[in-house]
């Protein structure tokens, strides 16, 4: 009998370019078909303190960061969401991923004063979740309404001269190309210029499904989330967005001591090292 242990392939965290912040792991306004995030049938008042927060940001090596990124759930659900908000533009630019729900002109505005106030050059950066250019077709996956709020978020943004990014779940695996096409056109009834820069395509990611990590994968350069961000939590220190309520994705309980190794042995690992792409980061 072979004693051999077989142990799960690992990748290095190369640099913490951005540090992700779990605002709350249950509060959110949609229930998305496609959400990873199994939600508990009571109201969980789950938000991230101030304290955990700063104390984060004082540990960590600032010169790597490129963004902080606010996510949830729903990030803007937080009750200090702005307080937060003001602290982490002292260090970085970031990035606001948000269903756009609670974002109206008044709440626009504001926003734009609190970038207008940062004297280090830093920016807020809305990534908003809209998967179908169709409206029907994306509230029967987001929810009754999300779409017009969505698209009124946009309108919003874009008045006070913010340059959102759209986020889109491939849902029903629709040709990228068709999808940033008709995106295109949904963004020019608005009058919302766009680039490629402004549509991040995500393909879907399975919760149940039994997946193997290909054989072929590159380890050292693979292109995910784990090689170059970590995720801070009200319960500590997780490779990524994903894995941020599984304990095989815990990498410490906090930024003074966390492990820069990150084992690849879940469901979502494999679906990730298929795709070979960062689900969550931003690359500009």
């Amino acid at each position: 009998m072979s004693n051999t242990i077989v142990k799960a392939p690992c990748v290095n965290l190369k640099s913490l370019e951005t540090l992700f912040i779990e605002m709350t792991a249950q509060n959110c306004n949609l229930r998305c078909k496609h959400c990873y995030i199994d939600f508990s049938d009571k109201k969980v008042k789950d938000f991230i303190p101030i304290d955990k927060v700063k104390q984060a940001l004082l540990s960590i090596n600032k010169d790597e960061l490129k963004y902080i990124c606010l996510t949830g759930a729903e990030p803007m659900m937080h009750p200090d969401f702005n307080h937060i908000l003001r602290l982490c533009m002292k260090y970085s630019s970031v990035i606001i991923q948000t269903n756009a729900l609670n974002i109206n002109d008044k709440k626009a505005r504001f926003l734009k004063k609190v970038e207008e106030e940062n004297n280090l050059g830093n920016e807020i950066i809305f990534m908003i979740s809209i998967d179908n250019y169709n409206e029907k077709e994306n509230d029967i996956i987001r929810g009754r309404g999300a779409f017009r709020k969505a698209v009124h978020a946009i309108q919003s943004l874009i008045k006070y001269d913010f340059n959102p990014i759209l986020t889109i779940v491939n849902y029903n695996n629709t040709d990228e190309a068709e999808l940033k096409e008709k995106f295109t056109q949904l963004c020019d009834s608005i009058n919302f210029e766009t680039s490629d820069i402004n549509f991040k395509i995500i393909p879907l990611i399975e919760k149940s499904a039994d997946w193997e990590i290909p054989k072929d994968t590159d380890f050292e350069n693979l292109k995910s989330d784990c090689s170059t961000s970590r995720t801070l939590t009200l319960n500590g220190v997780f490779a990524c967005p994903l894995l941020a309520s599984d304990n095989r994705g815990k990498c410490g309980s906090d930024f003074s001591d966390f492990t820069k190794k990150c084992y690849v042995e879940t469901q979502y690992c494999a679906q990730c090292c298929k795709y070979n792409k960062r689900l969550f980061s931003l690359e500009l």
